[in-house]
């Protein structure tokens, strides 16, 4: 009996770290998203977008994206010179991590292909954000992923 508990427990375990280590995105998770940080690839700190205009758009544009996009496994070194997304889901205790590229979105090891027009537009909104002075200290993004439950 103590086995079986022992083993049971360690599966639960064992499952539920799989879990966290991979999210797999579906038609729930963009509803799921409280707020994204937008992490540039030469800033330490955030712009931090939620509940805005600028929000949905870009959720919806993820969404869409990762759900309707065609995805390839190929991944070369753009995904170090990639700006990251956050995305917070508190219900969840999860913060989903993707990049962006010139013409990509990177999600769980997948590239998506996304239109390089698009993608400046979302750009030029942040980096017009950037230059307003929106950003958010690197101690101010450190409590916030802490708060939301994850230490990445």
């Amino acid at each position: 009996m103590v086995k079986i508990f022992i083993f049971v427990l360690l599966m639960l375990f064992t499952s539920y770290g799989f879990a966290n280590a991979q999210h797999e995105y579906d038609s729930d998770t963009a509803e799921n998203i409280q707020s994204i940080y937008w992490l540039t690839n030469t800033e330490d700190s955030a712009i931090v977008y939620s509940r805005f205009e600028g929000f949905f758009e870009l959720r919806d544009l993820i969404d869409q994206t990762i759900l309707a996009g065609i995805a390839s496994s190929q991944i070369d070194g753009t995904s170090n010179s990639a700006d990251k997304l956050l995305l917070m889901m508190p219900e969840q205790e999860n913060i989903l991590e993707i990049l962006i590229t010139d013409n990509h979105l990177i999600f769980n090891g997948l590239k998506y292909q996304m239109d390089s027009d698009l993608i400046n537009r979302i750009k030029a909104m942040n980096d017009y954000r950037i230059e307003k002075g929106d950003l958010i200290s690197q101690s101010m993004l450190t409590i916030a992923k802490e708060r939301f439950g994850s230490k990445l």
